[in-house]
């Protein structure tokens, strides 16, 4: 009987042995990834500068509004159905410009006279 338990003993520490160490391992892999995903940056922050007023007419392009600007050079507008109503129409265009892809996100359309 003193044999049989000693055996016991034996098996369950070389189990032990064999356990704790592989379960230390995957804690250490888990928490390894839990800190570089922390570690990540953010999305993009797109470059959106301070609300600016940009004069110019608006017109269709490959099927979008955009303002075709007083220095001919040409901005997409992201509210397509407000700029709809000023197609071909000389206007003034408040909003803020997202300069990566010439994009004015529009706060206000108004109609000028030439």
């Amino acid at each position: 009987m003193t044999k049989v338990n000693l055996l016991v003993v034996f098996v369950t520490l070389g189990v032990l042995a064999w356990v704790i160490p592989a379960q230390t391992a995957r804690a250490a892999t888990f928490g390894t990834a839990a800190i570089s995903q922390q570690e990540e940056p953010a999305e993009p922050v797109t470059q959106e500068s301070a609300a600016q007023t940009f004069t110019g007419q608006i017109m269709q392009q490959d099927r979008k509004y955009v303002l075709q600007g007083e220095d001919n050079k040409i901005y997409q507008l992201d509210d397509q159905e407000r700029a709809k109503n000023f197609e071909g129409k000389s206007v003034r265009v408040t909003g803020t410009l997202e300069e990566e892809s010439s994009t004015i996100h529009i706060t206000d359309v108004e109609e000028i006279e030439e």
